[in-house]
């Protein structure tokens, strides 16, 4: 039997994209996904809770806290690491850490025994396998190595596309173009791991347990740098898509929703989603067509999600 992956993310009006997400993902093989609404006002919670009567959907209202709590990412970071055992923190109580963090360790407390492997990204990212393989196919390839806990999943930086504005097709229909491939902001990096090899979560890479660790895409062993970069690019086998801005109007509901790390009412919720943000990841250089080929299988699935 495959193994079970389970997608786990926060996220705050994105009901725009959120169907054909949901449909990406369920067809490269997401069997559950445990989604965290951080407060959305758009219809995103409303949709959830209607796709939770058809596939293995948990949604939990999870707001912001901490208003009003000055703490940096790097001092939420530290006191994160610094609980001497994450299973029995109150995630709900600490609202300084940060929304996201407090999610992701959520889950590893009260659902992680629940699955084999478990995806952690943001409705903006795309899992693409470059040889048409499965998520869970591609966990039980990683899983032949004992010693594999979590892998590292490169970004690759997709533009607008020059477009100001949704025009009814998909995310991965629209935006095909993006940076080179050696572009050097690749190095981030998300993870999909075995929760049990998970000893705590921050957001791009997690701290593992003894005796574990990281590889590459092609399961090569890799360390990772401040828990968020790999020292070189890797998309032989995977890369995940991020579409950071897509269309001029959408770049503008980011914006407004600010940066999911941070609590509502804290003084860097919007830092640096200004004009530069949008210059610097607005990249167009190549095409690549390797969601977009799944665009009318995606459209099949919405459809039904729907039905």
């Amino acid at each position: 039997m495959p193994p079970r992956v389970t997608l786990c993310a926060i996220i705050k009006d994105e009901a725009d994209g959120l169907l054909e997400w949901v449909a990406y993902h369920r067809l490269m093989g997401v069997d559950r996904f445990v989604i965290y609404d951080n407060g959305s006002t758009d219809g995103g919670r409303a949709l959830l809770d209607r796709l939770a009567g058809r596939i293995d959907l948990t949604a939990i209202d999870w707001p912001s806290g901490g208003e009003g709590t000055v703490l940096s990412f790097p001092q939420a970071c530290a006191r994160l690491l610094s609980i001497p055992d994450p299973r029995r923190f109150d995630w709900w109580g600490d609202g300084a850490i940060g929304p996201q963090m407090r999610a992701y360790n959520h889950f590893l407390t009260y659902y992680g025994a629940e699955t084999d492997w478990v995806l952690f990204i943001d409705a903006d990212e795309f899992v693409v396998s470059h040889e048409g393989v499965s998520l869970p196919a591609l966990a039980a390839r990683y899983g032949e190595d004992p010693a594999a806990g979590a892998v590292a999943l490169n970004w690759r930086y997709f533009g607008s596309n020059g477009l100001q504005a949704p025009d009814g097709r998909l995310v991965i229909e629209r935006f095909t173009r993006c940076a080179p491939a050696l572009f050097s902001g690749h190095v981030h990096m998300k993870t999909l791991a075995r929760p049990a090899a998970l000893d705590r979560m921050v957001i791009h890479a997690g701290r593992l347990a003894a005796g574990w660790r990281y590889v590459d895409d092609q399961g090569r062993p890799v360390d990772i740098r401040d828990l968020a970069f790999t020292p070189a690019i890797s998309h032989a086998r995977v890369q995940l898509n991020h579409y950071s801005v897509k269309s001029r109007a959408e770049f503008r509901r980011k914006q407004a929703r600010g940066l999911a790390p941070y609590p509502d009412g804290h003084p860097e919720k919007w830092d640096g989603l200004d004009e530069d943000y949008f210059r610097r990841q607005d990249l167009n250089d190549e095409e690549d067509l390797s969601a977009a080929r799944h665009a009318a299988a995606v459209r099949a699935e919405m459809a039904r999600l729907l039905a």
